[in-house]
C-alpha cells in the first residue's frame, strides 16, 4: 500500500513538472523548443475572421548558451519566422499588423530578393539572419521555417547568445500577431 501511494505521488509530481516545463517552453537535451501552433481559422459571417496561429509557448525561459529549436507543432504549409524586435515595435492594432514596419525592415533578408513580395517566385533562401553575434542576441536576429520549401525546412535550431538577464521580444514577420518573449536566465 505504501509503495502504491509513493508511486502515485511520483506520477503526480512528474505531471506537475511537465506542466511547468510546457508553460515556459519545453526543454529537452537539445535545449528549448518553440513551436508554431495553428488551430485553423474561425469566423462569424458579417462580423469577423480570426486566424488562430500562435507561438507555443509565448514566453520562453532559456539559459544563455542553450539551444532554441523552432519547428511546426503539427503539419503546416505556411512559412514562419522567429524575428527579434524591440518591444515597442510589436504590433498592437490591426492596422499595425497589416503594415508591420519592423517585419519589413528586419525579416526581408530571408528572401531570395529582399525587395520583392514573398511567394513561390521569391522563396526563403536565408534561414538564419544574424545582426549581432552569431545566435539570438539582438534586434534583427531572425530564423525561418517553411514546410513548402524544396527541400522542406520544417525545423531550425540556434544558440541563444544573449546575456543572462536579457529579455528578447519576437514575432513572426509573416504573421505579426504571433508574438512572444525569450527570457534569458
Amino acid at each position: 500500500m505504501r509503495s502504491l501511494k509513493l508511486s502515485l505521488a511520483l506520477v503526480l509530481l512528474g505531471g506537475l513538472l511537465l506542466l511547468a516545463a510546457n508553460a515556459f517552453g519545453s526543454s529537452s537535451g537539445k535545449g528549448v523548443v518553440v513551436k508554431v501552433n495553428d488551430t485553423g481559422v474561425s469566423m462569424s459571417p458579417n462580423k469577423y475572421i480570426q486566424d488562430n496561429m500562435a507561438f507555443s509557448p509565448g514566453t520562453v525561459e532559456v539559459k544563455s548558451g542553450q539551444t532554441l529549436t523552432f519547428e511546426y507543432q503539427q503539419k503546416a504549409m505556411e512559412p514562419h519566422t522567429l524575428t527579434v524586435v524591440k518591444q515597442s515595435d510589436l504590433p498592437k492594432t490591426g492596422a499595425q499588423v497589416e503594415h508591420c514596419s519592423a517585419c519589413q525592415k528586419l525579416a526581408t533578408g530571408h528572401l531570395k530578393n529582399p525587395h520583392a513580395e514573398p511567394g513561390p517566385g521569391n522563396p526563403i533562401v536565408h534561414w538564419t539572419l544574424n545582426k549581432g553575434k552569431p545566435g539570438l542576441d539582438t534586434v534583427g536576429d531572425s530564423i525561418a521555417i517553411d514546410s513548402t520549401a524544396k527541400p522542406a525546412h520544417k525545423q531550425i535550431s540556434i544558440k541563444v547568445t544573449a546575456k543572462q538577464g536579457t529579455t528578447l521580444y519576437f514575432l513572426c514577420a509573416v504573421h505579426p500577431w504571433m508574438q512572444g518573449k525569450l527570457v534569458v536566465k
